[in-house]
């Protein structure tokens, strides 16, 4: 009996040791995935409060950007109106002795009223109705002789300072989108056939009157038909024919819209524009009228993809969508 127990002894010490061995791994096994398991927990918890910061902290951006362009908004707003009437009251409050014409103002008075508005307001109204009429009070048929110098000149002269400043203020935005073709195209319209020339610049164009010109949109999506006749060299008009459509159809649709209008000094970019379906928009300005050589150069602006003008939605588009997450195309 006691040979049986001495000879036994052994085998079960390895066996208690194996399982000693075997409690003490999984022991340790098991401290680990309770420490990761915490670990883990801690790590998804850090996570979703970093995230849950995030989302607060992006909505209350967006908030105080919303309440921020509300409340300039609403300051600028009070601030053009008071500027408006502090303007115009002195300009068209009556002139003792000076009723003529029906009770309206002097024609040079309001001259003057729409050379303020046009400079202090031209993103905001439009203006063209009130220049055009000052206009033709300057300058009736026959009013002043040949050769002489214009009277309408320093409302023509402010339309054009106007449309480049105009310009300057959307080309900021130009290089935030990727783009391919021309954001301006000059175009160049002459009588005789050795005029106007050509050049090597890609947005220097050049062209007859009455003959088509196809124009494409910075993004080649979009293509304009342009047609220039019937200058007036008195009067520095032309008439224009455009008619927009995708460059991929090549040729313009049974269905594609025909714009025609007589172009003037007094067009302005932000308030003589096209906005097209895919978001693109365009605007046609005088940019010189020439008599010696009598040619016609245009100004064909693109804008951003996307734009709007002030006068419609008075915001920065661009870093609004960016707030909100959205990127343009």
């Amino acid at each position: 009996m006691d040979g049986d127990a001495a000879g036994s002894s052994p085998g079960e010490g390895r066996k208690q040791g194996n399982s000693a061995n075997w409690l003490g791994i999984l022991d340790v096994l098991a401290k680990l995935l309770g420490a990761v398991a915490v670990l883990a927990v801690a790590f998804a918890a850090n996570s979703f409060q970093d995230k849950l910061a995030k989302a607060t902290l992006d909505y209350q951006r967006l908030t105080t950007t919303i309440t921020l362009q509300s409340q300039r908004e609403q300051a600028e707003s009070q601030l053009r109106a008071d500027m408006f009437r502090t303007l115009v009251t002195p300009v068209i409050t009556p002139v003792a002795g000076a009723q003529k014409d029906g009770g309206l103002i002097p024609p040079d008075r309001e001259r003057l009223l729409a050379e303020l508005l046009a400079l202090n307001f031209h993103e905001n109204f439009e203006l063209k109705p009130l220049m055009e009429d000052a206009a033709q009070r300057l300058a009736p048929k026959g009013a002043y002789a040949p050769g002489a110098p214009d009277p309408r000149e320093p409302l023509w002269s402010i339309a054009r300072r106007i449309a480049e400043r105009q310009k300057a203020s959307i080309a900021l935005e130009w290089d935030k989108a990727s783009r391919h073709g021309c954001e301006v195209y000059l175009l160049r319209v002459g009588s005789d056939p050795d005029q106007p020339g050509t050049s090597d610049d890609p947005c220097m164009v050049s062209q007859q009157f009455a003959q088509p010109i196809d124009l494409k949109s910075p993004d080649e999506v979009d293509t304009l038909r342009m047609v220039v006749v019937k200058p007036s060299w008195e009067n520095q008009t032309v008439d224009v024919s455009v008619t927009p459509f995708l460059s991929s159809q090549k040729q313009p649709g049974p269905t594609s819209p025909s714009y025609r209008f007589t172009l003037t000094w007094f067009d302005l970019p932000l308030t003589d524009n096209t906005l097209l379906p895919d978001g693109n928009r365009f605007a046609v300005y005088l940019r010189i009228f020439s008599s010696n050589p009598r040619n016609v150069t245009l100004a064909v602006m693109w804008f951003p993809k996307g734009y709007f003008t002030p006068r419609e939605r008075p915001l920065n588009y661009l870093a609004l969508q960016e707030l909100m997450g959205r990127k343009m195309q």
